[in-house]
C-alpha cells in the first residue's frame, strides 16, 4: 500500500512516516468494471484514492439524462468532499476492473491537519474542478433551449457541494501558516460559481 500511495501526486510532498501512518489506516477495495462506487445521496465517510483501473463520476437530471462531470484514473482521488458530514453529491460508477484505498473521515481529516501541502492540493483541485465545470455545464445547456445552468437541480446540487467543501478547506488552510498566501489568492478569485455575475 506505501509503494501505491507514494505514486500519488497527492503525496508527493509527505514524508514517508506521515505517508506510512496514512497507509496502515487505508483500506483496500476491489471492483469490477460496471460496479457502483456510491450513489448521490448515500451517506459519506471516506475518501478514496484509485490505486488502478477508472471511474466516471455522474449525477442524473430530473428527465432521467446521466450528466457525466468528471472521470478519474490510477493516481487520482475522489470523495474529499466528504469532510463536510453531507450525503454523497454525485454517483461515482467503475469504467473497468479497479481498485481504491479508502480513508475514513477522521483519519484523512487529521492527516491534512498534519500535512498542509496536501491541503493545499486538494483545495486546488476544487477550484479546477469548479472552474471546468462552466464548459461542461454549457454544453449540456445547449440542448435545453432557455433552460440556464443555474436552473438544474443536479448541477447546483453538486456546485454547491464543491462551495461548501472548498470553504472548509480554506478556513483549515487558513490555519496553517505556510499556507497563508494560497489562502489569500483563493479568497481574491471574483466567484467560484458557474456564470459568475448571473
Amino acid at each position: 500500500m506505501l509503494a501505491r500511495l507514494k505514486s500519488v501526486p497527492l503525496f508527493q510532498a509527505v514524508e514517508e512516516r506521515g505517508l506510512t501512518d496514512l497507509a496502515s489506516r487505508a483500506a483496500r477495495r476491489s471492483m469490477e468494471a460496471g460496479q457502483l462506487v456510491f450513489k448521490e445521496g448515500t451517506p459519506a465517510d471516506s475518501f478514496y484514492i484509485v490505486l488502478s483501473g477508472s471511474v466516471k463520476i455522474f449525477v442524473v437530471d430530473a428527465s432521467g439524462k446521466e450528466v457525466t462531470l468528471d472521470t478519474k484514473k490510477a493516481g487520482d482521488y475522489f470523495g474529499e468532499m466528504m469532510l463536510d458530514h453531507r450525503p454523497r453529491s454525485a454517483s461515482i460508477v467503475t469504467l473497468e476492473p479497479s481498485e481504491f484505498a479508502v480513508i475514513g473521515r477522521s483519519d484523512f481529516r487529521a492527516f491534512l491537519s498534519s500535512h498542509p501541502q496536501a491541503a493545499e492540493q486538494v483545495i486546488l483541485n476544487l477550484i479546477r474542478v469548479t472552474r471546468g465545470m462552466n464548459d461542461r455545464v454549457k454544453h449540456y445547456v445547449k440542448g435545453l433551449g432557455e433552460a440556464r445552468a443555474l436552473d438544474l437541480p443536479t448541477v447546483k446540487r453538486w456546485l454547491a457541494a464543491k462551495r461548501w467543501m472548498l470553504a472548509g478547506l480554506l478556513v483549515l488552510a487558513g490555519m496553517q501558516f505556510y499556507f497563508m498566501d494560497v489562502f489569500l489568492q483563493v479568497l481574491s478569485l471574483p466567484s467560484l460559481t458557474v456564470f459568475p455575475g448571473r
